[in-house]
């Protein structure tokens, strides 16, 4: 397996940047990060810092870092910023620089007149089943090519996919993300011409990957990396009486009264400000009023009565963006799930925050430990 960092680093007092600093630890220096961190008093100077840090890189022949000092550049980058695509170009084109071998297994998945990129990871030793693998919000295919590289490992095909509204599929084809995640899904398993797979979400993940189970016969295993079963009850985590309101001005469709309430609250908050921009680039939403919208509509309620495959949910107890009680409403929720399996990981093992960062490689050998158990299931008898 891939080697992953374990700890959680104390490399910012404000939580949101502290945890991208922790998630990008695996791919970058530590040392450097740190002295980086000092320099960032704000998401606003973030771009021009990591900038830097990737030109010196560059500079000094480390691709691999270099390009994922453009990447987290880019992340904090406005949708409209000149600097946004080229960022996204460079930290692509260094990337597969850096890694020659998912240079060569990119391939390109006919959807709506467009595409959906994918990286296909061959099994290592005999292929036991087929891994659809995605990220949410925010991540980029790209920064899960590890996690790909540890399940090949245990002898499963990963498949690496952006759906509308991720990574080249809204940066080039300017698709962006609806709630029936089962469409694109089926695209993928349509072009490689598969008949079943399991599926792992990741992020936001937790609720495209359930939703597309509901509705994809060919999935036969589910994994939520972290369980994520209402999008806007996250929001409502930050701040219930700030959620209470939108939803009610949203149902009464004021939509001039929650523009202007949520205008002030991007002024106020710069990290906030960066999750609804991108929320609206993501979602292809014109204002908040209908990001709010969306938003709500990023829920598995009504459906996750109707998955019947297998399903792993696995949360961090303090996740500083999934409240912890979503993990056991949606364990609730799956009636007719063919088994149930929750994990909760700790602070004692370091993995108590969003998507385990600070020790992604429990997470994958729980996941993997979990797959191999059911491959075990279903094996023939000798």
């Amino acid at each position: 397996m891939p080697s992953f960092p374990v700890g959680y680093r104390a490399f910012h007092p404000h939580p949101s940047l502290a945890f991208e600093l922790n998630r990008w630890l695996a791919a970058l220096p530590e040392a450097e990060l740190a002295a980086a961190a000092a320099r960032i008093p704000s998401a606003r100077e973030w771009p021009g810092v990591m900038l830097e840090c990737a030109d010196r890189a560059q500079q000094e022949g480390r691709l691999y870092h270099a390009a994922f000092y453009a990447r987290a550049a880019e992340f904090y980058m406005a949708p409209d910023d000149p600097q946004k695509l080229p960022t996204y170009d460079r930290f692509i084109s260094l990337f597969d620089e850096a890694v020659p071998a998912a240079r060569a297994a990119r391939a390109s998945v006919p959807f709506e007149g467009k595409s959906l990129p994918a990286i296909v990871i061959p099994a290592a030793g005999e292929e036991k089943q087929v891994v659809l693998l995605h990220g949410g919000f925010d991540s980029l295919m790209e920064e899960l090519y590890d996690f790909g590289l540890a399940l090949s490992e245990a002898g499963y095909r990963t498949i690496l996919f952006e759906g509308p509204g991720q990574g080249a599929a809204l940066r080039k084809s300017g698709l962006t993300m609806k709630p029936d995640w089962e469409r694109p899904v089926a695209a993928v398993l349509d072009h490689f011409a598969l008949d079943g797979c399991a599926i792992l979400g990741i992020s936001l993940g937790g609720t495209l990957a359930p939703r597309a189970a509901a509705f994809e016969p060919r999935i036969s295993r589910v994994i939520c990396w972290d369980v994520l079963d209402d999008f806007f009850d996250c929001l409502a985590s930050r701040s219930a009486a700030l959620a209470r309101t939108l939803a009610v001005l949203s149902r009464s469709r004021a939509r001039r009264t929650l523009n202007a309430l949520l205008g002030r609250a991007m002024r106020r908050d710069p990290d906030f400000a960066w999750v609804l921009g991108h929320g609206m680039h993501v979602s292809g939403s014109r204002d908040p009023y209908e990001l709010v919208a969306w938003l709500r509509s990023l829920r598995t309620a009504e459906i996750s009565s109707r998955i019947t495959q297998d399903v792993l949910l696995l949360a961090g107890a303090e996740d500083h963006i999934v409240p912890v009680h979503q993990l056991f409403r949606q364990a609730a929720a799956l009636t007719r799930a063919r088994s149930v399996t929750t994990r909760l990981f700790t602070r004692r093992e370091h993995a108590q925050n969003h998507c385990q960062i600070g020790n992604v490689g429990l997470a994958l050998r729980v996941m993997i430990d979990w797959l191999d158990a059911g491959e075990a299931a279903i094996a023939p008898a000798a």
